[in-house]
């Protein structure tokens, strides 16, 4: 992650500067153009396993996607 906000929901559980997203909701991610293809508005409010790595440690995480601020549910 180059930069995590506070108050989102990745910072809400605790995923740092410099962490890297590998597997979210039982899938790989080799890079961000799999982390939004994942990140479906069926999703939003759904509480899913996120693995990241942190200094070389693998780390699983709990976290719950919300839509974005101004952001429309259109799907």
């Amino acid at each position: 992650m180059l930069s995590v906000d506070k108050g989102s929901p990745a910072g809400r559980v605790g995923l740092r500067e410099g962490d890297i997203v590998v597997g979210f909701a039982g899938e790989p991610v080799a890079g961000v153009d799999d982390l939004h293809r994942l990140l479906t508005v069926r999703r939003v409010g759904v509480e899913l396993p996120l693995v990241v790595l942190r200094n070389s440690a693998r780390r699983e995480l709990s976290v719950t996607p919300a839509l974005a601020p101004g952001a429309a549910k259109s799907r």
